[in-house]
């Protein structure tokens, strides 16, 4: 048990350590049951109960990857879902897959859904920006 916990105290280090050394504009916190350290292709593996939270959103999904090459959080779920963190613009959305940006930009991908203010979106791709409350649609 004293090895098991120490090695996620180092693994903690290590995350802290990679996030923020990364080019997010923003403080990003990321909890889950599991994480791993994937060095060899520079990524971190978050699985189970994930829930990320910026200053600007609130993620909740099954499982994270940071990619610290593409600086891209992406995250999967049945679906995921996103809130605002934000009292002056409200939103809420969910799709199967979001990715996540290094300029906290935000991409809800397959069976996407968003409301924002009075609005209801839903197409298969919806990129949103929860700093300035850009939405665009793709199909």
């Amino acid at each position: 048990m004293k090895i098991k916990f120490s090695q996620i105290i180092n693994l903690s280090i290590i995350i802290v350590f990679s996030l923020s050394v990364a080019t997010f504009e923003k403080d990003i916190q990321i909890k889950s049951d599991t994480v791993e350290f994937l060095k060899e292709v520079n990524q971190i593996s978050f699985l189970n109960n994930v829930e990320i939270i910026s200053n600007f959103v609130s993620i909740s999904a099954k499982s994270a990857i940071y990619d610290d090459l593409n600086q891209v959080i992406s995250i999967k779920g049945m679906p995921s879902s996103i809130e605002s963190n934000n009292g002056e613009l409200l939103f809420s959305g969910s799709a199967e897959k979001i990715l996540f940006f290094n300029d906290e930009k935000v991409h809800l991908v397959g069976n996407a859904s968003m409301k924002y203010e009075n609005v209801s979106i839903s197409s298969n791709i919806i990129i949103f920006n929860p700093r300035t409350g850009k939405i665009s649609s793709k199909e």
